[in-house]
């Protein structure tokens, strides 16, 4: 699927950021230099560059959860042993642990948004796209040793923290081996949210004269009462504590936010190299096979897609399968309405679950328990009517996260996809010959009940 988006993002070579053909497009020609302080010689506004930074930082966290999800639903498989099966079954429980938490490092960069006043973004780029503020090339693929190698650079602490840890030589062996500099860039995701902080950082002794144009957001563009809408821990913490979601009100708050979320996954630092995204992926990736040794994820395709013009090793063209992926895909649309919606609704002074906007955290639980089921029926599935090679969950983005601005009208919409999802269960008890009807009949079921829930929303 073609990237709906045509900016291009790169750093200058002063370290600023610059989109394609702007003023300083030039700059960005050849090899750029990443600097821990990019200078705001684009932006001049900083609100304006944070909620820039916020975004890539929101789409990043969406391509990655994806990614990752992808990559442990791809473990397992009946041509695994024992042995090999609960091997595999502990990195699956890893990887899938981390693409959790990636969910909730989106949400506080939502929060962050909210928290400034900005668009709120849960978009994420299409494959293929190497950009250069992106750690690398968007792919749904199997988990192999390679890819372990590219999440492990991407989540990497500073060159100075790896070399505190003492794993400069490792990292070293980690990049030759997965090739970067040849056909591949693997960015430190950090790098992004070490900026973000820059703008939140205040000078705690006033400069004279001030700084023309200033360097950090202004307090008055941060809203301490944006706090009602947005998503709070006791809300969307899964109940699990290594998922952070953090909130703000002040300078101070949004800092710690952006600073815990990125030392769990992507930051500077790290305070726990076991817990944190890097030590979990590095763990994984000594212990996983090369490509001579055994293979611990399924034959499943690479960035798989129900596009019918696609390249042949990537469409999905059998029937059962096919309707599968277009069940998963309006299932992902579903699921990133809600929580787009949910920020759209002031949080009640006692949460409850019977408010439009508890409705609709109780319902992005259930879809996040739809994808997953649907994932692995995909996981089994055939790409085509012949060969070996399974399906996969295509995560393909619709054409459209826009919500409309009139509160009924987002629940109409919600009632649309709905219905849809309706139409499939239909198409897909009529292919599958009763092979999934316990999961397609509680489908069914949970759908019936969130329509009525949404025509009464609407109808009052």
């Amino acid at each position: 699927m073609a990237s709906r988006r045509t900016r291009h993002l790169t750093w200058t070579t002063t370290g600023a950021f610059a989109v394609a053909g702007g003023p300083r497009a030039a700059l960005a020609k050849g090899a750029p230099a990443l600097q821990e302080a990019p200078s705001p010689d684009f932006f001049t506004a900083p609100r304006d560059r944070a909620i820039y930074l916020l975004h890539i930082g929101a789409e990043v966290e969406h391509a990655l959860m994806a990614q990752y999800l992808y990559a442990g639903y791809s473990l397992g498989g009946p041509h695994l042993t024992r042995r090999e099966q609960r091997q595999v079954a502990h990195w699956r429980r890893l990887v899938l642990e981390i693409a959790r938490e990636e969910m909730g490092h989106l949400a506080t960069v939502e929060n962050m948004l909210t928290l400034i006043g900005g668009p709120l973004s849960f978009d994420r780029e299409d494959y293929p796209i190497p950009k250069d503020l992106y750690p690398f090339p968007f792919e749904l693929e199997p988990l192999t040793k390679k890819s372990l190698g590219k999440y492990v650079l991407a989540e990497m602490p500073s060159e100075e923290t790896i070399a505190k840890l003492h794993l400069t030589k490792e990292i070293d062996e980690i990049r030759e081996y997965v090739q970067v500099g040849d056909d591949l860039t693997v960015h430190r995701v950090g790098k992004i949210y070490d900026a973000i902080i820059q703008l939140f950082t205040a000078p705690t002794v006033p400069k004279e004269p001030p700084p023309e144009p200033p360097l950090f957001i202004a307090s008055g563009d941060i809203q301490a009462q944006s706090i009602r809408f947005q998503v709070s821990p006791s809300a969307w913490g899964l109940g699990q504590k290594d998922i952070l979601i953090e909130t703000a009100n002040d300078r101070t708050s949004a800092i710690a936010a952006i600073t815990a979320i990125a030392v769990q996954g992507e930051g500077s630092t790290i305070k726990n190299l076991r817990e944190s995204h890097f030590g979990k992926f590095l763990e994984i990736y000594r212990k996983f096979p090369g490509e001579k040794g055994w293979r611990p994820s399924r034959n499943v395709a690479t960035n798989p897609t129900t596009d019918q013009s696609a390249p042949r090793k990537r469409r999905i063209t059998n029937e059962l399968a096919l309707l599968w992926a277009g069940l998963f895909n309006l299932r992902y649309r579903m699921l990133l309405m809600y929580v787009s919606h949910s920020f759209r609704i002031e949080a009640p002074v006692r949460p409850s679950g019977r408010t439009p906007r508890g409705l609709l955290i109780s319902w992005t639980f259930g879809e996040m328990y739809n994808l997953r089921s649907i994932a692995e029926i995909l996981m089994t599935l055939p790409l085509h009517d012949s060969g070996d090679l399974l399906a996969g969950p295509p995560f393909e983005m619709p054409y459209s996260l826009s919500l409309p601005p009139r509160d009924p009208d987002r629940w109409r919409t919600h009632r649309d996809l709905l219905l849809e999802s309706q139409q499939y269960v239909t198409e897909l008890r009529a292919a599958s010959h009763g092979e999934y009807e316990t999961y397609l009949k509680g489908l069914e079921s949970a759908n019936q009940s969130a329509l009525d829930q949404a025509l009464t929303i609407i109808g009052g």
